[in-house]
Order: structure tokens, then C-alpha cells, then sequence
């Protein structure tokens, strides 16, 4: 098949081939989810993803519909589909005239339209149900939700890190070879009442990872647990085991997945959470020990406290001090975060450093305003030391510091500010100011303006920015949605930043720019159509062979995408998708690359099964010109890869619910590059075009 006949033809079907598209809506789970993650996973750039708590809550709130006569603030932001002047306006219309008779009364109240109303149907209801005051042991047994899954995947060809190797090789480099099997598994529990208590633990194996051996007893290489209980009387949040913190917009302390720019405009502002269980697998970024939130009225305190071990790449380590009876003490130059320990090297840096957090949020909040205090001390038990270069001069090397800030947020008829304050305890500052303003029930706009000083370092912190960590940056933000009419809506941003200082690969101060233009067409319900256009350009260093000197260039990227999605019945949906890019490189020359591809869910009702499968080509001249894009996975998995090189990628998903209680579903995926001779890089290249993975879940509840 040739390639620019393909093209020409998908482009035809993406462009044509909603025409057929019926009055109808796919009623499944797993797309209503699947939307939501996509529109916030599409703008960031990263495989290394993980949206385990959104899912888990939206899974949640599909099996257990939120009853919206009854919710709190705090629950309805959980749903991650109304913004603040929505939750405002729905809680302040049940204040003056009482209790929601029907979810379609939505339709009356300011700020919500059919089409939001359709977006929270499959994770809502109105009911006159009484909330329960009481927490008794015959109601938590008999209305608990049990959760049981175990989730096996593997790669099918054979990569270099799993081949056969000679023993006086692999003696003299025992880094060249995984000590484990290729095999991933993943298991875990939950049991649920309402939102008062939960208990769960987790376990998980990475590919190449050891399942029992002598240097890291136990049969998994990572495990996680917690009990939580809250929602009741004055505790809000009492949890004992891992769990994740978040205050504020993120700047002082926020551990998890945290949302920036995207098309939805909104997105800038974080909704803290405080304190929730950690039901991930991340092995890095969460905290272990103990936490509680208590409400005394409008006043809400906070306190926390963790102590665990995480991975740091090691210098070397002082033992003699063991011989006298204190602790070793561990020299690292930085931290790893990817959780891997599949070689020795990665098993000597495992849990190489003790790391202890503690620290509180002071609140008080009402229905316009809140303000918020935080103080966190972090200290790590061993001695930091960063490899001096020049960027990275105002790095601090101490190996405990305190930082402390001050939030805030109001609402003011049709304006939403937040903001929040950071001052490290070396001396560096941060900030951030924004506001989301609806003009007119068609028109709303956002600002954000941040200052992150270049001394100012926070692991911990996890606000929005370009960096990937909030120091050496000052921008600002500009956001618009209008809705030109009942079937038109335009959505767009513009963003300016600044690094004052030098960066690493960019040796002077730079600035830099990023803008995004989305046109969105929704001529019936169930059909979807936009187009976008995406650009972004900042500075790097050129390397000149033969040089001795360095000079800079600007790395310019451009998006530009067509996408289509309809329902055809109950039964059946597509999703279509053409998406271009150029690049042109800091040293100068220029790439470009285009992906295509067509999904087709299909789920029959009643039926006990379903199938979601994409067929897709893509054409890119490196990585450099890599495309992401969203695929369906198995329940409470994601999946965001990047193409590239020239080939196809096909997935099928095949699930089957086996009874009320348990459902199996099977995911098979295959990248095949007609390009190349081989696939991956490093320990993970296989000797072929070709990389097939098997992925299968198992679930249970009761």
C-alpha cells in the first residue's frame, strides 16, 4: 500500500465521515473517562503519566453517582467537569430554593447548558436520599464496595536486556542485563464505603525486575497500603499509611499529577484536595506515615508527617560511621524518579536516601473566600552534592530546608482569583496570581501571571510553568473560550515566559512563547469535529564542531490537527484523526512528520462485551518530530505514546464481563517501522521492526 494514497484516503474519511453519524451517544464508561483524560494528557509532552487517582474517582463516581441535591464543594470538584462558578452557582441555586427535583433542572440554573449537563450524566444523579449521620458496622458490611484486580503485561519480542549473554561479559559489566523477567504485574485492593472509609494496598513488579532475590527481600518490588477515614464530624481526612498531599495552586507543596495549559482554559487553577489515599504505583512521589485534615467550622487544620526511602543516584557511601554505631551516610548528586530497578546499578541507587516530610495547612474558607497558610520542613538523611556547573549555581545544597507561603482564592460575582505565595528557607522566592473571569455566559477569559526566582527550589513543589520545576521562570498566561454560537466554540491560549537565568542546554538567560488556537464544530449530539493549531519556540545551545565556543538557536515547534468523533448508534462510535508537526531545530534544518488514525469502539447493549480498537500511520524523521496521542487502555490504565520514525501502530482491547461481580479484559498493541531494523534503544532494543505487547486484567468486586 502506498503511502500517500493511504493518507489521501484516511484524510477523506476524517473530513467526510461524520455525515453518517446519528442522533445517538455511546453510553460507556470508559469513553466519558477517556474524554476527560485526553483533554488534560494531550498537552504534556510525556509518556511518564499517571493518572491513577482521577480515574480512580471518576470510576468511582460512575459506579456510586455523585447526588448532586446533597454534595459538598469539595466533592463536586472531584468530578473534574464543573468549573467554580459552576459549583457556585448550582450550590447557592439549592440554598435559595432547595433540594434538585430532576438533574434536568440543570438547565435552569446560570452557567450550565446541555452539553455540561451531558458531560456529568454518566457520574451524577438527583436524589432526595437522606446523607447518612451515623456510621454503623451493619451499613458499612452490607454497602462497602470490595475492588480486586490483577494486571499482567509483557513485551513479546525479545529484547537485549533479556538475550543471552556470556558469563565473563556480564562479569565485567554486570549492567548489561535485566536481573528479572520481562513480565509486569500489578495488583491491588480496595474497599470503599461512600467517602467516609477506605482501605487499600498495593502491589507491582516492572518489567526486569527481579520477582524475589536476595538483595530486596519480598516477592514485588514495591508495595503501598493505607486506611482512610474522613468525612465525618470534625475529621475531614485521617489517614494512616501512603497517601498524597496538595495545598494550595501547588507552589509550596503537591505531590501527584498536577494539570497546566491546555485547551481548557480553566485548567491553569489547581483544586486542592489536602489529603487523599495513594492508590498508585509510582514509587517516588507520594508520602508515608500519617495525616489528618479537621474541620472546626470555617476553619480547616492540616498536619502531616512522613518518613520513606527513595531512589538517588550515589556517589559513594561513608560506612565507617556504622562501625561506631551511627548511620551510614549516603553522598548523592540527585534524585531518581523512575522507579526502575532492573540492573544492579539501578538496585545500588534504590532507597539510597531516607527523606522525611512534615509540616501543616492552615485554612479558613467560605463560599467566596479562602485563604489558606502552609509550612512544610523536608530533610534528607545524607549529604547532597550537585555537580557544579554554572546554570545551576543558585541551587541549594543543603540537605534540610522550610518552606512556607500563603494562598488565596475569591469569587466576586463573575470573577474566580487565586493565587499563592512561597518563600524558601535559603532565600529564594515564589508567586503566581490568576484569575478566570466569565464576561458573558458565552465568554470566559483567564490570566495567570508567575515569578519563580532562580534560587528558588522546591522538590515538592508542582505549580503551573513551561519547566518542568517551578524556579527560574517568570511568565504570563492569557486564555479565552467563546461560544460563537449553539454549534461553534473557539478555544485558545497564549502564553509568554522568561528563564533570568541560565538553564540546563541553554548557557544565557532566554525567553520564549507558546499559543494555541482550537476551533470546535458539534452540528448534533454524539458528533464531535475541531481543528487546532499549535505553537511553541524557546532557546537552546548550539554545539559548533571545532568551536570552543557555543552559540544559541530557537527550537520551533508547530502542531496542527484535525480531529473527528461520532456516534453512529448506541452501540458504535469512531474517532478519526490527522495531526501534522514541523520542527525546526536549534542548529538550524527542519523536520516534520504527520500521524493518522482511526478508532472504532463498538459495546452492544446489553451485551457483556466490547471492543476498542485504532489502526494508525504515522511518518516522522526523528524523534525530535514525535506526535503524542491518547489511546484506550485496560481500566485504571493509561497510555500516551510518542510516534515516530515511519510505520503503523494497531491496539485491540477486548473486554468481557464474566458476571455482576467480575469482568476480564485483554489489550494487545503492536508498533510495526518500515524504516527501521530495529526497535527501542538501549537494554530495551529489539532486533526487529516490530514491538507487540500483551496486557491482561482481571477484576473483581463485590
Amino acid at each position: 500500500m502506498k503511502w500517500g494514497t493511504s493518507l489521501w484516503t484516511l484524510v477523506f474519511a476524517v473530513v467526510f465521515g461524520a455525515a453518517s453519524a446519528q442522533d445517538a451517544q455511546v453510553e460507556d464508561r470508559q469513553l466519558a473517562i477517556d474524554q476527560i483524560i485526553e483533554l488534560i494528557s494531550e498537552n504534556l509532552e510525556t509518556e511518564d503519566l499517571d493518572f491513577s487517582t482521577l480515574l480512580e474517582d471518576l470510576n468511582y463516581y460512575y459506579e456510586h453517582p455523585l447526588n448532586l441535591s446533597r454534595a459538598t464543594s469539595d466533592e463536586l470538584e472531584r468530578l473534574y467537569l464543573l468549573d467554580q462558578f459552576q459549583i457556585n452557582y448550582l450550590l447557592r441555586h439549592i440554598q435559595e430554593t432547595g433540594r434538585l427535583i430532576s438533574i434536568y433542572e440543570l438547565q435552569g440554573i446560570e452557567g450550565f447548558d446541555l452539553e455540561t449537563i451531558e458531560a456529568i450524566l454518566p457520574f451524577a444523579k438527583v436524589s432526595d436520599q437522606l446523607d447518612r449521620r451515623v456510621l454503623r458496622w451493619e451499613d458499612i458490611r452490607k454497602e462497602g464496595s470490595h475492588e480486586a484486580f490483577v494486571r499482567w503485561q509483557r513485551v513479546l519480542e525479545e529484547m537485549e536486556g533479556y538475550s543471552f549473554i556470556e558469563d565473563s561479559v556480564l562479569a565485567e559489566n554486570p549492567n548489561r542485563r535485566y536481573l528479572g523477567s520481562p513480565d509486569r504485574v500489578f495488583g491491588r485492593y480496595r474497599f470503599r464505603y461512600l467517602n467516609n472509609i477506605s482501605v487499600g494496598f498495593t502491589v507491582e513488579k516492572d518489567a526486569g525486575e527481579e520477582f524475589r532475590q536476595d538483595s530486596i527481600p519480598g516477592a514485588f518490588d514495591f508495595y503501598s497500603g493505607h486506611i482512610y477515614f474522613g468525612n465525618y464530624g470534625i475529621v475531614k481526612h485521617a489517614i494512616v499509611g501512603d497517601y498524597q498531599v496538595r495545598f494550595g495552586q501547588g507552589l509550596n507543596f503537591w505531590t501527584g499529577l498536577a494539570f497546566g495549559k491546555s485547551a481548557d482554559i480553566s485548567s491553569i487553577k489547581r483544586t486542592a484536595r489536602e489529603i487523599t489515599p495513594y492508590v498508585s504505583a509510582d514509587e517516588n512521589n507520594f508520602m508515608r506515615g500519617a495525616a489528618t485534615t479537621l474541620a472546626f467550622g470555617k476553619l480547616e487544620v492540616t498536619g502531616f508527617y512522613s518518613r520513606k526511602k527513595v531512589d538517588a543516584n550515589v556517589i559513594a557511601r561513608d560506612t565507617s560511621v556504622a562501625d561506631i554505631g551511627e548511620p551510614a551516610v549516603t553522598e548523592f548528586s540527585s534524585f531518581q524518579l523512575t522507579g526502575f530497578h532492573r540492573t544492579p546499578g539501578e538496585l545500588q541507587d534504590k532507597d539510597a536516601v531516607d527523606e522525611m516530610n512534615t509540616g501543616g495547612h492552615l485554612r479558613y474558607i467560605t463560599d467566596q473566600f479562602q485563604v489558606g497558610l502552609t509550612g512544610t520542613y523536608t530533610k534528607y538523611f545524607g549529604e547532597f552534592t550537585r555537580t557544579p556547573q554554572l546554570y545551576n549555581q543558585f541551587e541549594p545544597t543543603a540537605s534540610s530546608f522550610f518552606v512556607g507561603g500563603l494562598d488565596y482564592q475569591f469569587l466576586v460575582r463573575n470573577i474566580l482569583a487565586f493565587g499563592e505565595v512561597s518563600q524558601h528557607s535559603d532565600g529564594g522566592t515564589a508567586f503566581l496570581n490568576g484569575a478566570i473571569v466569565s464576561v458573558d455566559p458565552r465568554l470566559d477569559l483567564s490570566f495567570l501571571q508567575r515569578y519563580y526566582h532562580a534560587s528558588y527550589a522546591n522538590p515538592r513543589g508542582n505549580a503551573v510553568g513551561e519547566a518542568s520545576r517551578n524556579t527560574n521562570e517568570q511568565g504570563m498566561f492569557f486564555g479565552m473560550t467563546a461560544k460563537l454560537s449553539n454549534r461553534w466554540t473557539f478555544r485558545g491560549f497564549y502564553d509568554l515566559f522568561s528563564f533570568p537565568w541560565l538553564r540546563f542546554r541553554t548557557s544565557s538567560p532566554s525567553k520564549g512563547n507558546e499559543y494555541l488556537a482550537q476551533l470546535e464544530f458539534k452540528p448534533k449530539r454524539g458528533v464531535l469535529i475541531y481543528g487546532r493549531y499549535r505553537f511553541e519556540n524557546k532557546v537552546e545551545n548550539v554545539t559548533v564542531e571545532g568551536s570552543p565556543t557555543r552559540s544559541f538557536g530557537t527550537l520551533e515547534r508547530q502542531w496542527v490537527r484535525l480531529n473527528v468523533q461520532y456516534a453512529l448508534s448506541k452501540s458504535l462510535s469512531f474517532r478519526n484523526r490527522v495531526e501534522y508537526t514541523s520542527v525546526r531545530l536549534p542548529a538550524g534544518g527542519l523536520e516534520s512528520g504527520w500521524l493518522i488514525y482511526q478508532d472504532l469502539v463498538y459495546k452492544p447493549w446489553p451485551a457483556k462485551y466490547q471492543f476498542k480498537l485504532r489502526y494508525a500511520m504515522f511518518d516522522t524523521e526523528s524523534f525530535n518530530s514525535r506526535i503524542y496521542a491518547y489511546e484506550h487502555d485496560v481500566l485504571y490504565s493509561f497510555s500516551v505514546p510518542a510516534y515516530y520514525h515511519r510505520g503503523s501502530r494497531f491496539y485491540i482491547i477486548a473486554g468481557y464481563d464474566i458476571s455482576r461481580w467480575s469482568d476480564l479484559t485483554v489489550r494487545v498493541a503492536q508498533t510495526f517501522l518500515t524504516n527501521r531494523d530495529e526497535s527501542g534503544s538501549g537494554l530495551n532494543t529489539i532486533d526487529g521492526p516490530s514491538r507487540t505487547e500483551v496486557k491482561v486484567q482481571l477484576r473483581v468486586k463485590f
